[in-house]
């Protein structure tokens, strides 16, 4: 393969001074690129674009030089060299503005925000994504490229914990690959439909936060995770990834840690390779242990450590640490006997209004005499 790739360099060399420009990014380069795929075509594929970069440079073919790029960038981001793939597209970016050319920064600016994203900047991910949107307003789209900037505009709605928004933003760009045909794609933005659909009624029954940052009490022990996707999407796509995603439903639904973890394991090509769906799941394994965890220690007011552990099937040095640090986050009110091996739970009691208004009084007074004190200093100085 890699003689072959030397060959095809050398051929195109030779052959693409008879080229004019405007047809060159049909040259048999990028033929080349499109049809290696995996993880060591990825490795040759980024060889054949700093191949192509250092020609371009020499040849100053700029045009031909920015499309490469723009492709090395996606290269790099796939293989997760984010800083690499950052700087890139940074120094692109600076030329293409100075050219304007609406096309090429529609998909780096896209490509920037799944390098952000990648790197868990949601806000500067969003920034570019915006960027890129106000592009491809002024052009036509084709559809290909408009579903991958749904399916990112869904993935920041999830990261940011509206998956009602998110939801409809993969549907988009389900609909879309759907028509095209593109089935690995159109797998992908169903499975992120379903990632929408659990987290959004884990969300409303267990009242689990996208952040993890809220309690997770609950009068109900079953989720409603029904009609998550229509029978016709069910049998044209069925495979292991929707087996996995539907594993992970009914474990949700039913709030089993165990059977959580278990599908992890089992599905873990599947679930645990996207970036989207290996980070909610992350974050929903801890809710569910938290979740677990209150609804065992609530009709106690003292347990044993032990005891909790062995309901939970979790070590017992797991389980202590979990309580430390919800109790520290204010999850419920308690404190660990460490020397006796016991979780004391005290009972929640009413907040204080009075203190509260008086706290809030007392806040204001600060800022009024802070404000008067500032204005006094600044007459001081006019006197003086």
């Amino acid at each position: 393969m890699q003689h072959g790739c030397g060959g095809l360099i050398c051929f195109c060399r030779t052959a693409t001074h008879q080229i004019s420009c405007h047809l060159l990014p049909q040259c048999p380069f990028f033929s080349y690129m499109q049809l290696v795929t995996g993880i060591r075509a990825q490795q040759q594929q980024a060889e054949v674009c700093q191949n192509i970069i250092k020609w371009c440079k020499a040849e100053k073919r700029t045009f031909l030089r920015q499309r490469v790029e723009a492709k090395l960038a996606f290269i790099l981001y796939e293989q997760k060299k984010y800083s690499d793939a950052l700087t890139l597209v940074d120094d692109l970016l600076v030329e293409l503005k100075k050219l304007d050319d609406k096309q090429l920064l529609v998909e780096t600016h896209l490509v920037e925000s799944k390098i952000h994203h990648g790197l868990r900047g949601v806000a500067k991910a969003k920034a570019a994504l915006t960027a890129s949107r106000t592009c491809a307003n002024a052009i036509y789209v084709a559809p290909t490229l408009q579903s991958t900037i749904d399916s990112m505009s869904g993935t920041l709605h999830c990261e940011e914990g509206d998956y009602n928004t998110a939801h409809s933003y993969f549907l988009e760009a389900f609909e879309q690959l759907d028509q095209m045909d593109d089935r690995e794609r159109a797998i992908k933005a169903l499975k992120y439909m379903m990632l929408c659909r659990i987290l959004d009624s884990l969300t409303k029954a267990l009242k689990l936060s996208a952040a993890g940052g809220v309690g997770a009490k609950s009068d109900r022990s079953d989720v409603d995770l029904s009609g998550m996707i229509s029978g016709k999407q069910g049998v044209k796509y069925a495979g292991k990834d929707i087996e996995a995603m539907s594993a992970i439903a009914a474990a949700a639904s039913r709030r089993s840690l165990k059977e959580f973890e278990s599908v992890i394991d089992q599905y873990s090509a599947q679930l645990q390779e996207d970036v989207l769906i290996k980070h909610h799941l992350g974050i929903l394994s801890e809710q569910l242990l938290e979740s677990n965890l209150i609804r065992i220690i609530e009709p106690y007011s003292c347990v044993e450590i032990s005891h909790v552990a062995s309901l939970i099937e979790m070590p017992q040095p797991t389980v202590e640490k979990k309580l430390s640090q919800m109790i520290l986050d204010g999850k419920f009110q308690g404190i660990l006997d460490q020397g006796k091996g016991q979780l004391i739970v005290y009972e929640e009691g009413e907040k204080d209004a009075v203190i509260e208004k008086g706290l809030q009084v007392i806040s204001n007074m600060d800022n009024v005499v802070s404000s008067l004190f500032d204005r006094a200093g600044a007459l001081t100085v006019m006197m003086s």
